[in-house]
């Protein structure tokens, strides 16, 4: 990667690491084309490959800028906000998920793109990459079954599978309807407490209802 694209103003460098994650998240990386990055970035596309030496270099890059800044932004909600104060385990996943909608409403390509990027079928990332993303996600996962009261649950019911299933849920919803709009976000937070509810009433030791 040429050292140079870190020397544009940081609106512009925005601006191209947006215009590519848009493009990449809305579609598998074979499709997606240098030209329709750089049409939207309002560059032509010698100089986006002035920047990166070609499209699996970019992608690549964008990858793990996007898993930074990901963990970058949560990071920031739990420092300010109760997150971790709360010990219920679907009340610590529900405002973890509200953290995520939030997340999407306010930085659609971002998200979109690491969604996408993770489920990538043209084997363009590197076993490393992949493997941090799956650390990360197991070490927040650690993080949050660390902190929550897990003795309501059930005997049996193994709490690890329930954040995947109510995870997947959320991921799904949101591929599913492309929802990026406040009202739209909102719309699916609410679909998804009604998931959750469900499960902690089934879920959970009758006392703790």
């Amino acid at each position: 990667m040429n050292q140079k694209f870190f020397k544009l103003p940081q609106e512009r460098q925005d601006l191209i690491r947006n215009s590519a994650m848009v493009e990449f998240g809305g579609g598998s990386f074979k499709k997606t084309s240098a030209d329709s990055i750089a049409k939207r970035a309002g560059v032509s596309k010698g100089l986006l490959f002035h920047y990166f030496k070609d499209k699996r270099e970019m992608y690549l890059y964008l990858f793990q800028y996007a898993i930074d800044e990901c963990v970058e932004i949560f990071n920031r909600h739990i420092l300010k906000n109760t997150y971790f104060k709360e010990t219920d385990f679907f009340l610590i996943l529900e405002k973890g998920q509200k953290v995520k909608m939030d997340m999407v409403r306010r930085h659609p390509g971002l998200f979109r793109f690491v969604m996408r990027a993770y489920y990538e079928r043209d084997s363009v990332l590197t076993p490393k990459l992949r493997k941090k993303l799956d650390d990360v996600l197991a070490q927040t996962t650690d993080s949050f079954l660390a902190r929550a009261d897990l003795y309501k649950f059930k005997d049996g019911v193994d709490p690890r599978a329930v954040v995947r299933l109510l995870t997947l849920s959320a991921e799904g919803m949101l591929a599913e309807t492309g929802a990026y709009t406040a009202e739209e976000i909102e719309t699916l937070f609410l679909e998804y407490q009604k998931y959750a509810q469900m499960l902690r009433q089934n879920l959970y030791k009758e006392e703790y209802l």
